[in-house]
């Protein structure tokens, strides 16, 4: 932040937007002030910080825990950047850029993030006293030096996320970090007037076109947050064509649910809430009780937009997803802002990402949407990671090496019911590395070691597999593969693996894939997906793949999706995103040397 001279008569402003009432005098006029004495003859300048270490003992401070050690760094090269002299409190008033900073601290709601952790009602309150009388150079440097704390900890959450823990229970989520990157000191260090100011914040909010989105998303649904009403029941499931006297409920709340896209007018939307929901109960029950086309089609859209089976059918989960709170969606859309701070950087041409609880996986080119596709993910007992990875090689044909933990929970308690259970599904079973036959061991043993066993399926139509997979070289044993189980995927709810990505087309993915490499054509992709060895392809290219953990979006058409949190990280990392208790800085030193 460069320091410069401003006239006084910019505080003037500064009090006023702060709401600061000055005392009428007697005849009715408010009295000259010292500062407005100081305007005509004074410039604001920058107090330089005294080489004399100060001290912040017993001040409390908006900087948590978690993050106090990076903030407090982050101030320390902020005002090394600007020669050691303060950033928003001159020698007689506040710079120009003081308000402005309050205004994005106050704001920062549009972020997602609660304004109730940046603002302080005493910090602000003391800094419009400071100026009554002459302000001490302490009491300036002081001040300023806890607001700036301040304003460093919300540029800190909007670049780099306010959830610190992402890990839930035994899932792994290997968050890519941008901790220390100090994008938001290198800007503000250099900003001079409040433009530049809101200018660098827009620079340090994630730069993903979604991101911005779902701003749009937020401010849409707070609109819309007043007019929340009680849960919508049906006694059995209502479809077109019947009578129900829940729809008239439906119809008026399906009037502002499917409106929540970012393109849509929220206060000419607030209006027409305003005046609907001046209809009475009797008014509702004397409206069309009848299920007809309009009303489906609006069902149909609502079920889409939530990923279940566009149906029309008023049932149990169609019905749970209208009755979501509000307030609740509101939550979920701030988390998935947070989320989007914590995505690396994409700079691949063409990239892979699946969007587990959207059960999707989707190839992009830049931009543009290439090829996407259904895909089974783990289980609520086996998730799937939540990472970044390469795609570095294809194996068709492959065989199953299984896991241990599949061994001792589903292997052996099934030979232990039927010891010929897998005989004819083409595994081959080991006992210290000898093949044994599986129909003359004892299974009934509970001394039997998992540990001593493996199995291995050979290729063939039954293998769990499918016939083909593609590698990334994690050390999760993670990756993507088809599935014999073809059923599977017309099922809405699909989190049903052990932990890999089955996909629902693996051929177009691997024809994809191999487009560059000479001699795989459609032909020999099938042969060698039905071979009975298998056959590892090395890829000339490395595919960048995303596994990614998104409940709320906005697709290319305007949209707001919505997804089910299938393994409880929502309402995990949720609880993160409310305000936490100010912390103490016990002492911050502040000196020439040190800053």
């Amino acid at each position: 932040m460069r320091s410069s001279v401003v006239l006084i008569t910019a505080f003037a402003g500064v009090l006023s937007s702060c709401s600061h009432k000055v005392a009428p005098s007697a005849s009715g006029t408010a009295p000259k002030t010292d500062t407005a004495v100081l305007a005509a003859t004074r410039l604001l300048q920058p107090v330089s910080i005294d080489t004399v270490v100060m001290s912040l003992n017993g001040r409390t401070s908006t900087v948590e825990s978690f993050w106090r050690a990076e903030v407090i760094a982050k101030a320390a090269a902020l005002y090394q950047a600007s020669g050691n002299r303060t950033l928003w409190l001159f020698d007689h008033g506040p710079s120009p850029l003081f308000e402005a900073a309050q205004t994005l601290l106050k704001e920062a709601g549009i972020h997602g993030l609660d304004p109730a952790t940046y603002t302080d009602r005493d910090l602000e309150q003391r800094i419009l006293d400071l100026y009554k009388q002459n302000a001490d150079v302490k009491s300036i440097t002081e001040l300023d030096l806890a607001f700036t704390h301040k304003f460093l900890l919300f540029t800190t959450h909007v670049a780099e996320g306010r959830v610190t823990s992402v890990a839930n229970g035994k899932s792994i989520w290997k968050r890519s970090t941008t901790t220390a990157s100090a994008l938001d000191v290198q800007l503000i260090s250099k900003v001079t007037t409040p433009e530049e100011l809101h200018a660098a914040i827009r620079r340090i909010q994630p730069q993903n076109e979604q991101y911005a989105r779902l701003q749009h998303a937020l401010a849409f649904y707070r609109t819309i947050e007043p007019f929340d009403s009680q849960p919508i029941s049906v006694a059995s499931p209502v479809k077109p064509g019947e009578r129900s006297a829940a729809l008239p409920l439906i119809r008026k709340r399906l009037s502002y649910l499917n409106g929540s896209t970012p393109h849509i007018d929220s206060l000419s939307m607030k209006d027409q809430l305003r005046d609907s929901s001046q209809v009475t109960s009797n008014q509702l029950l004397t409206d069309s009780l009848f299920y007809d086309a309009s009303l489906a089609a609006a069902v149909q859209l609502f079920q889409r937009r939530h990923g279940l089976t566009a149906d029309g059918v008023i049932g149990e989960r169609t019905l749970r997803f209208m009755n979501q709170r509000i307030s609740d969606r509101i939550a979920q859309i701030a988390l998935n802002m947070d989320r989007l701070r914590w995505m690396p950087s994409i700079n691949s041409e063409r990239y892979l990402l699946v969007n587990i609880p959207d059960y999707k996986l989707t190839v992009y080119e830049g931009a543009q949407r290439t090829l996407d596709m259904r895909v089974i993910v783990g289980s609520s007992a086996t998730p799937t990671p939540v990472f970044n990875d390469q795609l570095n090689h294809i194996v068709f044909s492959p065989t199953w090496t299984v896991p241990t933990s599949i061994i001792r929970n589903e292997i052996i308690p099934n030979l232990r019911k039927d010891s010929t259970y897998y005989s004819e599904k083409n595994f081959v079973i080991y006992k210290q590395d000898v093949q044994i036959d599986p129909a003359l061991e004892n299974w009934k043993d509970p001394g039997i070691n998992p540990y001593q066993l493996r199995v291995v399926q050979n290729p063939g139509a039954d293998n769990s597999l499918g016939s083909v997979k593609f590698m990334m070289p994690n050390n999760m044993s993670v990756y993507l593969h088809d599935t014999p189980s073809r059923r599977l995927f017309a099922k809405d709810y699909r989190a049903l693996s052990h932990g890999c990505v089955r996909l629902q087309e693996p051929a177009k993915l691997a024809a994809y894939l191999l487009k560059d490499q000479q001699g795989w054509d459609a032909e020999r992709i099938s042969k060698a997906m039905s071979g009975s060895s298998p056959a590892t392809i090395i890829l000339k290219k490395r595919y960048p793949v995303y596994l990614t953990y998104q409940t709320a979006w906005v697709d290319d058409d305007g949209l707001l999706q919505f997804r089910e949190d299938i393994y409880g990280h929502d309402k995990f990392q949720m609880k993160q995103l409310q305000p936490a208790r100010p912390a103490t800085v016990t002492t911050v030193a502040v000196s020439a040397a040190g800053m």
